[in-house]
């Protein structure tokens, strides 16, 4: 078996609702149940050594930790949790999580600034709540790749992001293009930019 991962899907609930998100339009779908996910991961692992908990947000359910430990018990060897990263500046919310078998954490951090950063997330505070989890995690000895979405607000500001992601000692920072779904569609205008302007910002951030 090569390195598979199974990406498992909690559910659509988020403490966050961003400006460009894929999802929002699916909010009243609610959540998966602790059972459908257990379920899940069973199939999973028959064919995937690796599992990638996303959402919405993995780290506003109650079960996350038994979650995590059920595929920990079950010997997925890597386990990510994919997360906009609020949660992660509580310590004791991390060491639970790692204790629970978590190895691997995707954070998101969209600005160089609270400023651009909350107002992308429509979070009050969530940029200096994820910059302190990745300092958390970076503490606690853990692999942190994080994920930016170039978005027309935060694309002239790339090399900066990437400065500071740079400094917080993350592993990987990983740009991802805007997708026109959900309310980055609702929003298009003022989401998306064009491609050929924003590139050359991605290629000199990329370069730092």
């Amino acid at each position: 078996m090569g390195d598979k991962r199974a990406d498992i899907k909690v559910g659509f609930l988020c403490n966050n609702n961003c400006r460009f998100c894929l999802q929002a339009h699916k909010r009243h779908l609610g959540n998966k149940t602790t059972e459908q996910i257990k379920k899940d991961l069973e199939d999973s692992i028959k064919r995937c050594n690796s599992v990638v908990f996303t959402g919405g947000e993995p780290t506003i359910r109650k079960d996350i930790f038994e979650l995590v430990g059920y595929a920990n018990g079950l010997g997925f060897k890597t386990i990510q949790i994919q997360t906009n990263g609020r949660m992660l500046a509580y310590k004791n919310f991390c060491k639970k999580l790692i204790d629970a078998g978590a190895n691997q954490f995707s954070p998101a951090l969209h600005g160089h600034i609270p400023e651009l950063h909350d107002f992308l997330t429509r979070g009050n505070g969530s940029f200096l709540q994820v910059v302190q989890g990745i300092k958390n995690l970076k503490e606690l000895g853990q692999e942190v790749i994080t994920n930016t979405v170039v978005v027309k607000p935060n694309y002239r500001f790339l090399p900066e992001i990437a400065d500071l992601l740079v400094n917080l000692k993350v592993d990987q920072f990983q740009f991802a293009f805007v997708h026109p779904v959900g309310n980055a569609y609702a929003n298009f205008d003022s989401v998306v930019p064009v491609m050929s302007l924003a590139a050359p910002y991605i290629c000199k951030g990329l370069q730092i």
